[in-house]
């Protein structure tokens, strides 16, 4: 599932290539659902015309700014892609579609052409989204309702430990919170976990502040650092669990170059994967939890009285 360092490298690409163009031509698929209830004709005649005059992203969130105060905001969804004719895709996660020498791709949901650039975005599961919005796409309801963005503007230490212990959740389902931390999916938040030694079903609010400082440094580190690298996994760095996560269910036992072990829990809902020999769980909190979020009472809540 594509995750902030997709979203940033979709958004560096389209800014490169369609900022200060303007849409000379509009192709919309009939889809109400990727286009959130709009009609391919609505879309079409709200593009058609319009200057590119910015880009801008928060958490798996990106967008164009358009003219005359317009916006036109994407989200991959599961297989979401964005694709420009004549450049080849590089990065960690298997390309959905390949495109080939084929113009548009198959599964295109919307087709721009800028002049000399032609630009589509594909999906072939239908999850990922494409509003037109009126006015700052930073102030639309989907955008504005995320939490902080790692890479763009992360909290304080202080403030990021008491977002975390105030949460009665395992921390790595309050890691996948779009309000909580914008732009973090699956991997990512393994990857931090990894790296910060913390088991993925701790409870956030038995994190002490050390633990949170780490996990904060952490967490901006394995962002900026996928986005540095535009997202291709062969630069990132070889001691990430990222390289070796992958082997589950390939008649192989997964595990790190130094033969420790890596093994797989349901936190939240999620596949979580994790190595036993640094992430202990000190938690009396079982593995199998539902990673529902629950504020965390300052206070022990006082005993009931029997009547």
């Amino acid at each position: 599932m594509p995750e902030l360092p997709d979203a940033e490298r979709a958004r560096k690409l389209l800014h490169k290539r369609c900022v200060g163009r303007k849409i000379t031509a509009v192709r919309a698929a009939s889809d109400t659902i990727v286009f959130s209830g709009a009609s391919a004709a609505e879309v079409e005649a709200q593009l058609l015309g319009r200057q590119v005059t910015d880009s801008g992203r928060r958490g798996k969130q990106f967008w164009l700014s358009l003219s005359d105060d317009l916006s036109l905001l994407l989200h991959f969804g599961m297989t979401g892609e964005m694709h420009i004719q004549g450049e080849q895709q590089n990065h960690y996660r298997k390309i959905s579609v390949d495109v080939g020498d084929a113009w548009p791709p198959q599964y295109t949901k919307l087709e721009l052409d800028l002049g000399s650039t032609r630009v589509a975005f594909t999906d072939p599961r239908r999850l990922g989204r494409i509003r037109v919005y009126e006015g700052d796409a930073a102030a639309s309801p989907v955008v504005s309702k995320l939490g902080f963005d790692p890479v763009i503007d992360p909290p304080d230490p202080e403030t990021f430990a008491r977002l975390v212990t105030c949460r009665r959740m395992p921390i790595k389902a309050l890691l996948l919170k779009q309000d909580f931390s914008a732009g973090v999916g699956n991997w990512i938040a393994d990857e931090v976990l990894f790296q910060s030694r913390i088991h993925p079903a701790q409870m956030a609010n038995s994190l002490n502040q050390a633990q949170t400082r780490v996990l904060l440094d952490q967490l901006e580190l394995v962002c900026r650092t996928a986005v540095d690298v535009n997202a291709e996994s062969t630069l990132f760095p070889k001691d990430w669990l990222f390289h070796y996560r992958w082997t589950k269910g390939r008649g192989r036992a997964p595990q790190l170059p130094d033969g420790r072990q890596i093994e797989f829990v349901t936190v939240g809902g999620r596949t979580s994967a994790f190595v036993p020999a640094v992430q202990v769980l000190n938690s009396p909190e079982p593995v199998e939890a539902s990673g529902e979020d629950e504020e965390a009472e300052p206070a022990r809540r006082s005993k009931r009285r029997k009547k």
